[in-house]
């Protein structure tokens, strides 16, 4: 019978807080083993390490490496982000948002189809993102305790951060790339067999601009040719600048080579998730840590799960284009043409007849987001939710406005 042997040695070839925050995460998991950092420069198009975003659902990642949330916040090292607001980008014109936590609840029912079903009445209703606590204060430009905030990272201060942990937990620096038992690309370089997005994710080309933006919530506009975008410390627009290709890595994990952040799944800009999915990686590959020789079941399960992984976020991301919302314009009327990913079309088919979202192996976004942006865009589905049909609908709109009241005023409950 033979022995499954640790890892002993483990290359990581990049210069940007993806690679660093493996590194780390590596030697922690492996104190035994021997741990070496190979800088690279940073790609323009390597998103992931150039705006990092850490969205809730990966905050555990940098929890276990020593990086708490309110740690990185009070140093500096991160700024909370909300939400997101979305202007000319619906089928009416109405602005929407979307949280990076959760909406509140009610004990009546499912919130969206409660809703839904006040939209019966005669009443009009508040818009949907009056009822998610993160979307309110960031409206109002402040930050509520209660909320769990997306984390906007900065990667300069991130990467010294990482650096000087490494350094201090043996992580050596390194000129060239050793023999290892385990080599992670997270370089940013796109390389191998990959399967492209751009129909899903029509983001050829983005440019950058430095800007001042304090508000906790990242702001998008859709305009004619695609959209533009204020970040904390830049404004992004659609059109020329870096070229960007959306797409996966069909197999990251192969032999003794494993690809992670924009060296294995390129999300484009929309969103910033490519650090989360960075994270998402390094999170899966700390779970079916490998051994020293190659396990070809083990990369199998690795591959499945963060294809599963990035699919779901391309979806989710796709459904900010396909989803129904603004239809004017070249860039937007181009979209009828483009096919999109059976999986999305499921969903979308799905919700627009139950108004339910499939639920998912490997979410990293929350439900809520999902259900915000599909009532923001407009979509309504055909057929109410059973549930709601037992509340009339002057009483559902009693229900929402009274929590919209109490969430403007900061009273729902924790």
């Amino acid at each position: 019978m033979n022995a499954r042997e640790g890892l002993r040695s483990v290359a990581v070839v990049g210069g940007g807080p993806v690679a660093l925050v493996s590194a780390v995460a590596l030697k922690q998991a492996l104190p035994g083993a021997d741990v070496a950092v190979v800088p690279a420069a940073v790609p323009d198009d390597a998103l992931a390490d150039r705006f990092p975003l850490a969205l809730p659902a990966v905050h555990d990642v940098l929890a276990r490496i020593g990086m708490p949330p309110e740690l990185l916040l009070a140093r500096g090292v991160a700024r909370p982000k909300l939400a997101s607001r979305f202007d000319d980008w619906s089928r009416d014109g109405a602005p929407w948002m979307v949280g990076d936590d959760g909406a509140a609840t009610l004990a009546e029912g499912r919130l969206p189809a409660l809703w839904l079903r006040a939209r019966d009445g005669r009443e009009r209703v508040p818009p949907f993102h009056a009822l998610n606590p993160g979307c309110v204060a960031a409206a109002a430009g402040i930050v509520d305790p209660r909320v769990e905030p997306a984390l906007h990272l900065d990667p300069v201060r991130l990467a010294q951060a990482l650096a000087s942990i490494a350094r201090q937990g043996g992580v050596r620096f390194v000129d060239a790339v050793p023999d290892a038992d385990l080599t992670i690309d997270a370089s940013g370089r796109r390389e191998g067999e990959w399967e492209d997005w751009q129909d899903a994710l029509p983001c050829e080309r983005v440019g950058f601009a430095p800007a001042a933006n304090d508000a906790p919530y990242d702001a998008y506009r859709a305009t004619a040719q695609g959209w533009t975008a204020h970040w904390p410390g830049v404004t992004v627009t659609t059109g020329p600048g870096i070229a960007i290709a959306p797409g996966r890595r069909t197999t990251p994990f192969h032999g003794r080579m494993l690809a992670i952040g924009d060296a294995a799944v390129q999300p484009g800009p929309l969103g910033r998730a490519g650090f989360t999915l960075a994270l998402g990686q390094l999170a899966l590959l700390l779970e079916l840590l490998p051994a020293r020789d190659p396990e070809p079941l083990l990369q199998a399960e690795y591959n499945r799960r963060f294809a599963l992984q990035a699919d779901r976020m391309r979806d989710f991301l796709a459904l900010h284009y396909h989803g129904g919302g603004r239809t004017q314009g070249p860039f937007w009327h181009r979209l009828r043409s483009l096919p999109r990913p059976p999986s999305l079309d499921h969903l979308l088919a799905q919700f627009a007849r139950r108004g339910q979202i499939v639920p998912a192996d490997e979410e990293l976004v929350h439900r809520d987001a999902w259900v915000a942006v599909l009532l923001g865009q407009g979509m309504i589905p055909e057929r109410p939710d059973p549930v709601a049909l037992s509340v009339p609908p002057e009483r559902a709109a009693r229900l929402i406005h009274a929590l919209a009241a109490r969430i403007a005023a900061l009273e729902y409950a924790a």
